[in-house]
């Protein structure tokens, strides 16, 4: 998959769904569920997500969703979990036989693309994370983990020494700073974006270019040779 084609996570959802004719009845239930609660928090936002809504959507009765998920939360925890596995799924791979900057630009490309697809399933997870902090916690373990992984790779390619030069639980910090400030970046680009931020980042070229220097600077203490 190119990086520009990134996955609409209602389309894969819905085809899911309607795919499922083979399947059993129970997982057929399920499927439509999910799609439906998708759709939902797509219009509507989580925090105006219901289960009748759900229901309503999925043509099923109010008693069947209790029988897949205890709430609303849980149903939209699924679909955030769905998400993830989507992204984890569909990112790029194979980065070794790339340069820094080409690694770094493929991979900043796919998650603009992929955020700008899904941001209005997207809009609702301040409230979720409220009511389901372990989802919080899930995100913080997959961000250490891929802070690690930039670790090893930096330590391969000799990135900035000044990673080096601190002991490594100063440079995993650094690393986990630098993939907040993408995630903040992504969340005000194409979620909750203020009029001048709108203003700004007119393309998601622009935005991918403008985020690529900055990780590279940050990583390389250089210019990107491109």
């Amino acid at each position: 998959m190119d990086a520009t084609d990134a996955p609409d996570l209602i389309e894969i959802l819905s085809a899911r769904a309607s795919d499922a004719t083979d399947k059993r009845k129970r997982h057929r239930t399920r499927l439509a569920l999910l799609a439906a609660t998708a759709l939902e928090l797509q219009e509507n936002g989580y925090e105006a997500l219901t289960i009748d809504g759900i229901v309503k959507r999925a043509g099923l009765a109010r008693g069947t969703f209790y029988l897949y998920f205890e709430n609303r939360s849980e149903a939209a925890t699924a679909v955030r979990r769905s998400f993830t596995a989507t992204l984890r799924k569909f990112r790029p791979r194979g980065a070794r036989s790339l340069s820094a900057w080409d690694a770094i630009y493929r991979m900043n490309r796919f998650y603009v693309a992929f955020y700008a697809r899904n941001a209005r399933l997207l809009a609702g997870n301040g409230a979720l994370f409220h009511d389901r902090p372990d989802l919080l916690n899930n995100r913080d373990a997959i961000n250490h983990r891929w802070a690690q992984i930039l670790l090893r790779d930096l330590s391969r390619r000799g990135g900035a020494s000044w990673y080096f030069d601190q002991s490594e639980d100063r440079a995993l910090l650094a690393l986990r700073f630098l993939i907040l400030m993408a995630d903040e970046a992504l969340r005000l680009t194409f979620i909750q974006p203020p009029p001048h931020i709108k203003a700004l980042a007119r393309t998601e070229e622009d935005v991918t270019e403008v985020l690529s220097v900055l990780w590279y600077r940050c990583l390389y203490a250089d210019e990107p040779e491109r």
